[in-house]
Parts: structure tokens; C-alpha cells; sequence
């Protein structure tokens, strides 16, 4: 408890956050596809994932793990179906039940037999292991149990090698209920098991002992120039060892270096309930997935694969995913018999929005028979365009509502296999009060056809440039050129823009920066025209100020360093600052979207453009969905809050809310009587000292302690001149203190450390 160090007793409230603008993750205005709602539209988006059971909520069902291989992005899906149906509702108050920083590839297994999923993500060189140790009353809690696995090799403890690209596989292999290892081994051509001796030593599941059985289990080996698969290849490396111990039979020739194929998946499953594993194998290269038959029908007996399924499922729609891709064992429909999803393991130039493939089993769970669904399992439910997601905010109907256009860094063509840049455009068909968006076209403008630039990361903005009544757009893209696009469509009409040219400057020359460009038209100086600021590549902001009129543009080059904003890491040359100026009361708050995802707030703007601007805060409220943030700020609503539609690389939105506006951007105030608040910043103690204020004045006086989303945290009525406040449970961060009397005002910001 906070204690006031007071003769009188004063109310307490205890309330704590780090805010600037208050921005809490929302979820309530509602979206459709021009058909039907999305109930999960607002996720941010899937690209390229991974998929587990676990149950995250403790009711008994399994919900949905998916880790995002494109930004290392966990999400959570909580299972609603009755037995037989699938109803994933998107839960993100489960992500940060994971630890932030796995990366690559992240798979749920139970290995110590407590009916906890744990985690096995990679790490440099393997894999490393985090155990469940969470409960009904705690939830998931994850604890690290291995920083990286390892196994016995011919009596030698060895790290076991797990390469970054592929996808491994944890499965109970010899059916002795603890978890084994398969994965492709530093050649890549041939699959190493590693088999823990867990049970065999301890006789439990609970610790992590592996031995390499095999470096070249199932007797079959993938070529290293292409997917194909040579089975019982005893004959030629890695597959020539002796057969004097079959469960420790290893190569016995000399390794070459240059055999090597980087980039496959794994799965083993049981198909035909003969307690052996088959494996579903995809290729980085390849669109299908290889089914290889085990011809064993007992575990540990060195039975290799006999047959394989090259278009599998063959029974159903093959797998034809562009590219790498892999296959996970899952339940989906609530009835205990494990599923199938396929998504892509590859990060680039492999499809990012249909690519989720389902297939549901309709047989038992030891004898799947894989149906195929649909190709964009729980993405058709959400906003997603591909790779890249850039939110913009554009009246494009003229009936006074700002309707949402979502542009993409890239987004996969299938017929080309190349990437391209569109606009989604979703109708505002709500009110002022309450928004509602629908999609419209997946193309806005038939800009795609337009071939502007290289037809990458289109990007634009929004303003008046010729006077005419209606708004005119400058549409950054991936070459870093900036195009004019006159509106014809009049104010108050459909906007029209059906012919582009370069955008130039007052020199005539072409306004252009390396790669990237995004614009964002503001009337930075307050002399009523529209000035071009353009987030940079890395990481900074160019200014230039319109020096024509409001009817004829002319943009002058102030600086290539605008505020001194910088939004590159470190580690880093690249940035992607995308800019969002905001005008509140007047003031000009400036918030930054990077490739790192976090957002940079700044202010100290006005009056400020040939200076620094001052960073507030690089991690604004700790809010990150994914890599290459792109926030979209505007009051939507007419309820005086901000609304902030996010994008990142995942290709879909999230959405926030500010608190009220009159809390945003809080100013210091001089007070208009002699008060010392002292010290400040301060981890202890908060003293005032209302001087030789008169009684009849000081019990007039209230003072209270916000945090920055306006909550009232301490309050008071001063009955002494001097008074001290402890303010040492309070969480390190900025908060207001106002001290209002019956004609006196004091607002001044409180640092805390």
C-alpha cells in the first residue's frame, strides 16, 4: 500500500501504467470480407507458421499455438467448437505467457509426460527447451530447462546439431513415452535419430538424455540438388555403415562436405497404426510435400521407408504451396482425432496470405485420412493482404467517413511467382459514432496495373494540393520516388486518380531517396499548405516545405534529417521509419513505425524544425505485433479518443485506442502561487512545500497523481503547509501531478525512477 505521511487520512487508489497515449488493444469494430464478419479481423495477420496444441486456457479442449516464422511472432487461438467443430477466436492476453525471444521455429511438446505442453525452439546450432511448469491458477509459465540439447555420439557428449531452416520433428519414435529427436543432420541428406533414454535410465519422462541411435534412419537419403527421395539407399555415404548393431548403426565413411542440402521439414506420425513412424518430408525448392511409407512394424528394428507418396495427400488435394512447405499434426475440430495444417517454411518468395492449407482427418487418429479443407485456415477471418501491411486512412466515398486502405510491402502472385503491391480498400459503412469496414476491392484504383516503379510497397498520402475542394495523393514505393496522383473526382464525389507522374521539386528535379519512400503530407510550419515530410530507408525523416500556395504546390528540400529522428537500430543500417504526425490541441506529436515493430514517440515539434525533437518514448507502451510497424492514427470515432490501426510484416492489422484525447501530450503549467514539488525524478519520497499559503487557501487545495493514462493513482486535501508523499511502490515511469485550488492550477510532470 502506498503510504501519505499526512496528520489527516486521504483516499488511496492504486492503479499503475506506462502510457503516453494509453493505447489499449481493441477488437470491437467490426469487419467483412463484402460477405460475411471476420471474427478474428483484427489478429495482424499469418505468413509463414507453425502450429501446436496446448491448452491455454485450462478448460479442458486444445487451443491453437502458432508461431510466425516471417517476424518471430507467437499468437494464440482459444478453441470455442463443440466436439466436431472448429471455432478458433483469436486470444492474444495468452502471448505473453511465452518467452519473447524465440525465434525460427518454436514447436509444443509434452516431453515429461505432466500433460503440459513444453517448448522446443531453436538456438544457435540446435535447440533449446523451456518447461511448462504452469497450473489451473497460474496458467502456461515457462521455465528454461536446456539453453540447448544434447546427445551421446559414439560415447562422445556432442551439442545436437538442428539447423535454423528446417523443421525438426519431437515424437515418441520407439513408443516408450518420452520424446526422441529427428531432424536432418549438418548434410542434410539423410534424417539422424536421437533417442532419449529417458525411461531406459530413470524410468520417467522427465529428463532430456539422448543418445544418436541412427544417422540415417528410415535407410533412405534426399538428394542434395532437389527433393527426390532414394529409398533403401544402402549402397553409397551416408547410408553404408555396418549393420553389426542396428540400433546404433552409423555411416562409417568419410563425410563430404560439399553433399550438403539445407532446408527441409519433418514430420512423423503413424498412418496405418503400426506403431511405426512414417514421415511427411517438404523441400525448400519444392511446392509438394513426400509422403515416405515405413515398412517396419515394430520401433527400433532399423526398417526402412519402402514407399512414398510424392503428391500427398494423394487421396484429397495434394499439397501445392509455394514454396518449402511443411506440415503439422494438430487438432482442429475439437474431437481428439489429430489434423493436418500446412503452411510455408520459407520466408521469401512463397506465398503469404493463402497460406494456411487445412485438412481435416475423417478417420481415427492412428489412421488419419487427410481431407482438404481450404487453403486459408483461420486467415479468412482476418484482415490479411501478404507481407507488409501499410494502414492508411482516406475518404475515398466523400461521405465525411474515413474509410481504411491497407497497402502491402508485397504480396505473393501465384502466376508469377514474383511479388506485387496493392490496396485493399474497406468501406467505412458505419457512422461517426460506431465504424464498420467492408471490403470493397483487393486492388483500389487498379493501381497494380498502373506499373508505377517496381510495383512494391506503395504507400500513400493524402491532401488537398490544387485547391479544388478535394484530396489529391502522393504514393510512395519501393524505388523511393514519390508520384502525384491528381484527384478528378471532385469534393465531396468518389475519388477518382487515373494518371500519375513523378513528384518533383522546386528545382524540377525528381523527389527520390534510395529504396523506399513514405510520404505524409502535413502542414508541418502551420502556414496553411501542406508540407511533404518522407520516412526514410534508414531510419530518418526528409522535410521539405512547401514554399508554393495552397492551390500550387512547390516543395523545397529543408533536410534530410528532419528532428534529428533516428528509428535504426545499433545493429543496423536499415530503419523503415514510417511517420505519423498528429495534431492535438495544436501541438504536433510525431509517432514512428520501424522494421524493429516497436513504435518511437517524439515531441517538442512546433517551433522545433530546424532542432532535434524530443524522444519521448522508442518502445511507445511496449506495443509490438510484429517487424515493420506501420501505424495509421486519426479520430475515427467522435467519442474523443484516437483510433491506430497497426501494420507489420504479417500483412494484417491490430487495432488500439487512446485514451481520451485531453489526457494525450500532457504540458507542464506554471502555477500562479509559489508551490515547490521537490525532488524530481525521485524513487522515494515526494515532497511539497506550499510555503506561507493561508489555511482558509491550503483546505481549498486538492491534489492528485495520474498516471499518463489518466488514472488517478494518490489523491488529497493538504491540511499543513509541507507534506510528504511515498511514492516508492509506484512503477518507474512518467505521471502528473495536479494540484488545483479554488483560482490556482499546478500541472507538472513526475519522473519516478
Amino acid at each position: 500500500m502506498h503510504k501519505l505521511l499526512l496528520l489527516s487520512t486521504f483516499t488511496l487508489l492504486s492503479f499503475f501504467s506506462k502510457a503516453q497515449f494509453g493505447f489499449e488493444r481493441k477488437f470491437d469494430i467490426l469487419v467483412d470480407d463484402g460477405i460475411e464478419n471476420q471474427i478474428n479481423a483484427w489478429t495482424g495477420g499469418m505468413n509463414y507458421c507453425q502450429f501446436s496444441n496446448i491448452d491455454l486456457d485450462f478448460d479442458g479442449d486444445k487451443d491453437l499455438f502458432v508461431f510466425d516464422r516471417s517476424c518471430n511472432k507467437v499468437l494464440t487461438f482459444i478453441q470455442n467448437g463443440a466436439e466436431g467443430e472448429s471455432d478458433f477466436v483469436y486470444a492474444p492476453e495468452y502471448e505473453d505467457d511465452f518467452p519473447a525471444d524465440l525465434r525460427d521455429w518454436a514447436l509444443l511438446v509434452d516431453y515429461n509426460c505432466d500433460g503440459l505442453e513444453d517448448i522446443f525452439t531453436y538456438v544457435l546450432g540446435g535447440c533449446r527447451v523451456f518447461k511448462n511448469v504452469g497450473s489451473i491458477a497460474e496458467g502456461n509459465v515457462f521455465e528454461l530447462e536446456s539453453p540447448i540439447l544434447q546427445t551421446t555420439v559414439d560415447g562422445d557428449l556432442e551439442y545436437m546439431f538442428i539447423s535454423s531452416v528446417d523443421i525438426p520433428a519431437f515424437v515418441d519414435i520407439d513408443g516408450d513415452s518420452d520424446i526422441d529427436v529427428l531432424s536432418f543432420g549438418v548434410l542434410g541428406t539423410a534424417m539422424e535419430y536421437h533417442r532419449n533414454m529417458s525411461v531406459e535410465n530413470h524410468g520417467d519422462c522427465n529428463t532430456l538424455e539422448f543418445i544418436t541411435k541412427n544417422e540415417c534412419w528410415g535407410r533412405f537419403t534426399e538428394s542434395t540438388t532437389s527433393n527426390e527421395v532414394t529409398l533403401w539407399d544402402t549402397l553409397v555415404y551416408p547410408c553404408n555403415g555396418t549393420l553389426d548393431n542396428p540400433e546404433s548403426w552409423r555411416p562409417n565413411s568419410d563425410r563430404n562436405d560439399d553433399d550438403r542440402h539445407t532446408g527441409s521439414s519433418v514430420l512423423a506420425l503413424d498412418m496405418n497404426n503400426s506403431t511405426t513412424m512414417e514421415l511427411v518430408i517438404g523441400d525448400i525448392t519444392y511446392t509438394n510435400l513426400n509422403l515416405l511409407w515405413n515398412s517396419g512394424t515394430e520401433p527400433n528394428t532399423n526398417s526402412g521407408m519402402d514407399d512414398q507418396d510424392v503428391n500427398f495427400p494423394s487421396n484429397s488435394v495434394p499439397v501445392d504451396l509455394n514454396l518449402f512447405p511443411a506440415a503439422y499434426h494438430v487438432d482442429i475440430n475439437n474431437d481428439g482425432n489429430r489434423d493436418l495444417l500446412v503452411s510455408p517454411a520459407a520466408v521469401l518468395q512463397t506465398e503469404d496470405r493463402n497460406s494456411v492449407w487445412g485438412y481435416e482427418n475423417t478417420d481415427e487418429d492412428l489412421t488419419p485420412v487427410f481431407e482438404f479443407i481450404q487453403e486459408d485456415f483461420i486467415q479468412h477471418d482476418m484482415i490479411d493482404h501478404g507481407k507488409g501491411s501499410l494502414p492508411v486512412f482516406f475518404d475515398q466515398d466523400g461521405d465525411g467517413l474515413k474509410d481504411l486502405l491497407v497497402s502491402v510491402h508485397g504480396q505473393f502472385d501465384a502466376a508469377t511467382s514474383n511479388q506485387i503491391s496493392r490496396i485493399a480498400y474497406y468501406r467505412n459503412i458505419g457512422t461517426a459514432a460506431e465504424p464498420r469496414f467492408s471490403l470493397v476491392t483487393e486492388d483500389w484504383q487498379n493501381l497494380s496495373a498502373l506499373e508505377i516503379g517496381a510495383g512494391l510497397s506503395f504507400y500513400p498520402t493524402f491532401g488537398d494540393l490544387d485547391g479544388d475542394g478535394d484530396e489529391d495523393m502522393v504514393l510512395g514505393e519501393y524505388i523511393g520516388n514519390c508520384y502525384y496522383m491528381e484527384n478528378t473526382g471532385g469534393a465531396g464525389s468518389n475519388a477518382v486518380f487515373s494518371a500519375f507522374s513523378t513528384l518533383k521539386d522546386n528545382t524540377g528535379a525528381d523527389i527520390i531517396d534510395g529504396t523506399f519512400a513514405y510520404p505524409q503530407l502535413v502542414d508541418l510550419d502551420r502556414d496553411s499548405d501542406l508540407d511533404l515530410v518522407i520516412g526514410r530507408r534508414n531510419g530518418s525523416l526528409i522535410h521539405y516545405e512547401n514554399t508554393g500556395s495552397a492551390s500550387d504546390y512547390e516543395f523545397e528540400l529543408q533536410t534530410l534529417t528532419l528532428g534529428g529522428v533516428d528509428v535504426s537500430e545499433w545493429w543496423s543500417i536499415e530503419g523503415q521509419a514510417i511517420p505519423q504526425f498528429i495534431d492535438i490541441d495544436n501541438e504536433y506529436h510525431l509517432v514512428l513505425g520501424s522494421k524493429k515493430g516497436t513504435l518511437h514517440y517524439y515531441d517538442n515539434i512546433d517551433d522545433n524544425l530546424d532542432g532535434d525533437f524530443n524522444l519521448v518514448d522508442s518502445t511507445l507502451e511496449d506495443i509490438h505485433i510484429g517487424t515493420f510497424s506501420c501505424p495509421a492514427i486519426y479520430e475515427l470515432s467522435d467519442n474523443n479518443t484516437l483510433t491506430m490501426m497497426l501494420g507489420n510484416q504479417r500483412g494484417g492489422l491490430a487495432l488500439y485506442q487512446s485514451v481520451d484525447i485531453d489526457q494525450i501530450g500532457i504540458k507542464e503549467t506554471d502555477a500562479n502561487w509559489l508551490v515547490k514539488v521537490y525532488p524530481n525524478p525521485t524513487s522515494g519520497y515526494l515532497k511539497f512545500d506550499f510555503g506561507g499559503l493561508a489555511y482558509q487557501d491550503l483546505k481549498h487545495l486538492n491534489y492528485q497523481l495520474y498516471d499518463l493514462r489518466g488514472s488517478v493513482l494518490l489523491s488529497g486535501n493538504p491540511t499543513e503547509n509541507q507534506i510528504e508523499l511515498d511514492v516508492s511502490d509506484l512503477k518507474s515511469g512518467t505521471y502528473l501531478l495536479k494540484i488545483v485550488g479554488q483560482d490556482k492550477l499546478l500541472s507538472k510532470k513526475i519522473v519516478i525512477h
